[in-house]
């Protein structure tokens, strides 16, 4: 067990993340980048029992949470909340095989279709990495390569734990709202349908005014386009906006606030704007992928997931354009 702690008031440390705590009883876990962990997770004191929202990419990383978890609120985890089905937020699950599982029905769907063909093909197929370092090696920027290096790391970590990876679906499922009462608070789990993937799930606690958005929110950091629809995640965030909400925690980079939300927001906007004109302009695809990022996010981090979003979006924006004609 990699978890410890130096003094019995200390929190407990992780080399896969660092604990910030929120409020009374409630504590973010901000993943170590590159470590094998990389989606944010968050522990929440009911007080007859500890709520657990995403369980992050391995089961070291998992056991981690766990036992923080634990130390932390001196209950056992009786419930997890996956956000969605990405594996970097659902495959810690089978650490918490005595707690309840909780996500929408389209995730838990996901997870069952999805995950587990993606677990199979990466078992049958296990990638050495080596197109990495190639990409390591030529990256247009300093910023790309460390970024190409953090995914290196969480992606060597993960096919060092595939013999002992296991999926674990969630056992129950809710479509729009699902409220846990606790004996010290309560809290929900919400749905406004699907924005980052086809259904995200997020956790809202009234009284401290926190949520934990998975990967509705971004803080710094490029979001990955790969399965969203931005119109209807749009519409997700400014949903989320006219909530009470003092602390977001997001799935990948730093505790933030209604203001990051508000910033990603307009990131959707400007990159579509951005690909959109480079198309009347009559650019090509590799012209497209080629540009910078806008100056308000050329300090983001996860750069090459902004080439992905560019290519994606020239995908998208060029086919309904075609489709139109």
């Amino acid at each position: 067990m990699s978890l410890s702690s130096d003094a019995s008031d200390s929190p407990p440390t992780s080399p896969y993340f660092h604990l910030e705590r929120l409020a009374e009883g409630v504590w973010a876990a901000i993943v170590e980048r590159g470590t094998g962990a990389w989606g944010n997770a968050g522990i929440v004191a009911l007080g007859n029992g500890t709520l657990v929202f995403d369980t992050l990419l391995t089961p070291a990383a998992a056991q981690d949470l766990r036992t923080a978890a634990e130390a932390l609120t001196g209950q056992p985890v009786v419930y997890v909340v996956n956000s969605h089905y990405h594996m970097d937020h659902i495959h810690g699950n089978a650490i918490f095989d005595d707690a309840t599982i909780i996500t929408t029905g389209k995730t838990r769907e996901r997870i069952a279709v999805r995950g587990a063909e993606i677990l199979a093909r990466m078992r049958e197929q296990p990638d050495d990495l080596t197109s990495l370092d190639a990409e390591i090696a030529s990256a247009a920027t300093p910023e790309l390569a460390d970024d190409l290096r953090v995914q290196q790391g969480d992606y060597r970590a993960l096919y060092a734990a595939l013999p002992e990876l296991a999926l674990r679906l969630p056992d129950i499922t809710f479509e729009q709202r699902l409220t846990l009462h606790g004996t010290e608070r309560s809290v929900e789990a919400l749905s406004y349908g699907g924005g980052h993937t086809g259904s995200d799930a997020f956790l809202f606690l009234p009284a401290e005014r926190i949520a934990f958005l998975g990967d509705l929110l971004g803080v710094r950091m490029h979001p990955s386009f790969g399965q969203a629809d931005l119109e209807q995640w749009d519409e997700i965030l400014e949903r989320i906006e006219a909530l009470d909400i003092q602390t977001a925690v997001p799935g990948h980079g730093h505790v933030g606030t209604l203001e990051d939300v508000e910033a990603l927001r307009q990131y959707l906007g400007d990159m579509e704007m951005l690909v959109d004109e480079a198309i009347v302009r009559g650019e090509t695809a590799e012209q497209i992928v080629a540009l910078p990022p806008p100056v308000a996010y050329a300090a983001w981090d996860a750069r090459a997931i902004y080439t992905d979003n560019l290519r994606h979006l020239y995908d998208l924006l060029a086919r309904a354009a075609e489709e139109a004609e």
